[in-house]
């Protein structure tokens, strides 16, 4: 059995997990929920969220690594030996793997357009054409996951240099730059005709869109966009030294990746705005809008490369968490070696990825099936078991909460208000409740 590795230090661990957190979702689908929810009051209730759910959430799937450094199905073995908890711990992981692997295409549409944009290939096309353009190459599975290939190359060379050298290594180099993209990008936008009344969009509260649907639409993003109940926490968590606490760093990831979502803000909005479209617009504004945009601007060869790689970078990271959480779990519950491991993985992500650029109705059934089910039912039984099963005691000591308020707080959160929110999105989702 391999000797488990551990962080060599509090920044990678925080470096690692925000850059898993920290994904495309951020960047396009935040931007796109606060337009259509009301904006400032949307941001409002987000941060309530991010702080009442998403931070709590994290730091429970965090103590069950760090309490027993083993993969999900392995934690639940050891903290309730002889029971059927293991199977949620699957529920994690193969949650995590078909999400990896159906979502992989669109970061080879990504690293595909930083290319094309950079060689000026959407130069002087009308709006009609770029539209085509990206239809046409979509609907090519062949091109596409020969793009897609590029991700699954660059997650293999930094998977096999290991935890220390390989993905705490690499996202210490890529997270400042991304931070450092986006900064370039928001102040170019910023710098735009019109850029005021995107800000101004962007922070007034408007009531009358805040709904039912807004409110749950809040809570499955934090959700989503954390990561949480996918394996990855839990196993960045079993990689953490004994003196590393648990709630102040998920604290300060939960924080970074609020942070990112809302800077992403000030980098759409005012583009929005500029040139009038809708500030509701989601995952077309990327790749069938931005191109039309950039033709537009000074240098628009140059903002659309760095536009492009920094939703790369973003996609990157999130993928490095994933797939390491499912080398672990083959190296934790398989006793399949990591230089096997990662090959393993590489191919079981792949053959996900070509079916979901082959059938676009294969993508959306599953994304369905993982996002709406499969990825709830499994906090909501991670939360549970958490609060009512280890028990809740066993989670303080493993995250170090000792005073009579703060056990109070985490007993109503984990025991009562998590879980009747979980199951208000699940069943709303199912179309139990209306929204």
């Amino acid at each position: 059995m391999e000797e488990r590795e551990n962080w060599g230090s509090r920044i990678g661990f925080i470096l690692a997990s925000i850059g898993y957190a920290i994904g495309m979702g951020n960047l396009w689908r935040f931007p796109s929920m606060v337009g259509q929810y009301g904006g400032g009051i949307f941001l409002l209730f987000y941060l309530l969220v991010v702080f009442l759910i998403g931070i709590p959430m994290l730091s429970i799937e965090i103590s069950l690594g760090k309490a027993t450094r083993n993969d999900p199905v392995g934690a639940y073995k050891i903290l309730r030996p002889r029971s059927p908890w293991f199977l949620n711990g699957y529920v994690n992981v193969l949650t995590n793997l078909v999400i990896t692997g159906y979502t992989a295409p669109v970061a080879g549409w990504v690293a595909a357009y930083f290319f094309k944009s950079v060689s000026g290939v959407f130069n002087g096309m009308s709006p009609g054409e770029v539209e085509t353009y990206y239809e046409n190459f979509i609907s090519n599975p062949l091109e596409v996951i020969l793009w897609t290939l590029i991700l699954i190359a660059g997650l293999l060379f930094v998977l096999h240099r290991g935890v220390k050298k390989g993905v705490e290594k690499v996202n210490k180099i890529l997270m400042p730059g991304l931070l450092a993209i986006l900064l370039f990008l928001i102040i170019r936008s910023l710098s735009l005709e019109g850029a005021g009344k995107g800000l101004a969009f962007y922070f007034k509260p408007d009531i009358s869109k805040f709904t039912v649907e807004a409110a749950l639409a809040a809570v499955g993003q934090a959700f989503f966009s954390m990561g949480i109940a996918l394996s990855a926490a839990h196993i960045f968590g079993s990689y953490m030294r004994k003196q590393d606490k648990i709630v102040p760093n998920a604290i300060i990831i939960g924080v970074s990746d609020l942070f990112v979502a809302v800077l992403a803000g000030f980098m759409i909005f005012p583009i929005v705005f500029a040139f009038g479209l809708n500030p509701a617009a989601g995952f077309g504004l990327t790749f069938i809008t931005m191109p039309n945009i950039f033709n537009q601007l000074p240098m628009g060869n140059l903002v659309a490369g760095l536009f492009y790689l920094l939703f790369f970078l973003a996609a990157f990271t999130s993928f490095l968490g994933g797939t390491e959480a499912i080398v672990a779990h083959l190296r934790d519950n398989w006793k399949i070696p990591r230089k096997y491991g990662i090959f393993i993985m590489a191919a079981l992500v792949l053959t996900i990825a070509i079916l979901a650029a082959t059938s676009a109705k294969i993508f959306q059934k599953v994304d369905f099936l993982c996002t709406n089910i499969f990825l709830i039912l499994g906090a909501l039984v991670m939360t549970i078991f958490v609060g009512r099963v280890w028990p809740l005691k066993k989670f303080f000591e493993t995250a170090e909460i000792k005073s009579k308020p703060a056990r109070l707080f985490w007993v109503i959160i984990i025991q009562y208000f998590v879980p009747v929110m979980l199951i208000l999105i699940w069943l709303s989702q199912l179309g139990v409740i209306r929204k």
